[in-house]
């Protein structure tokens, strides 16, 4: 655990601000009637809140067992929402409107119990020199099972790399709708062009639905804290 401390500085400064930024998608959502996953964004708040407090023990607002209650809370709720998809895939809370209906709700599983298995696998580590994390490496029962924090890495780096892939995808569609939008603009009249692009949404063409609110920022958000998740749970190894 004699990791640089200032790379622990470095993604807990990072977690803060995805923390910070989810609440702020919340708001956003409400004010502005764009679809999110009000859930998925609270999760956010909580697990960006609570690393930033595992790297950097002054960030911690929580003592270890009320964060092992909370994420125990987190995962049964989405375990819940895996359920209701079983039973009916159009269920709410923005995941009808979203392609990766099911993917979001198991990802999400698989971080809160990674959470939860940090607090109840490590044990509390003073903060040196050596730039240690405020959580130490797993010890007694738990650290014999070096399977379960490898399972969580290899499917939260797989999850970070499936986000990058969608943003690339996001960003390409982006540009050929904007490379459509003029060219039927041209052919149709200006007043039908102008309603078709009205049209477009960040998930496609669809006028039947509000935009989702920042599709790549929230994947990104994604990212950083599966990366910085991963990070974490190596340096439990």
């Amino acid at each position: 655990m004699t990791n640089p401390g200032w790379l622990n500085d470095i993604f807990a400064a990072v977690m803060m601000a995805v923390a910070a930024y989810s609440a702020g998608r919340l708001v956003a959502a409400r004010r502005w009637a764009r679809l999110t996953h009000p859930d998925v964004d609270v999760s956010h708040i909580l697990m960006g809140t609570a690393m930033a407090g595992m790297l950097v023990s002054n960030l911690n607002p929580l003592p270890s067992g009320v964060w092992e209650v909370v994420f125990s809370v987190l995962a049964a709720w989405f375990v819940w929402r895996c359920y209701q998809f079983v039973r009916d895939p159009s269920s709410g809370l923005g995941y009808d409107q979203h392609v990766h209906r099911l993917s979001r709700r198991l990802i999400h599983l698989v971080m809160a119990l990674a959470m939860l298995y940090m607090y109840l696998a490590a044990v509390p580590a003073e903060v040196g020199s050596g730039g240690s994390m405020a959580m130490g490496a797993a010890t007694g029962a738990t650290a014999n099972f070096v399977v379960i924090p490898l399972v969580f890495i290899v499917a939260l780096f797989a999850s970070a790399i499936w986000e990058l892939d969608k943003i690339g995808r996001l960003s390409s569609s982006r540009v050929t709708q904007g490379q459509a939008v003029p060219a039927l603009a041209s052919v149709s009249g200006g007043s039908r062009g102008a309603a078709h692009n009205s049209n477009v949404t960040d998930e496609g063409v669809d006028g039947a639905r509000p935009r989702w609110l920042a599709p790549r920022l929230e994947g990104a958000a994604h990212i950083a804290m599966c990366v910085t998740m991963g990070y974490m749970l190596v340096l439990m190894l």
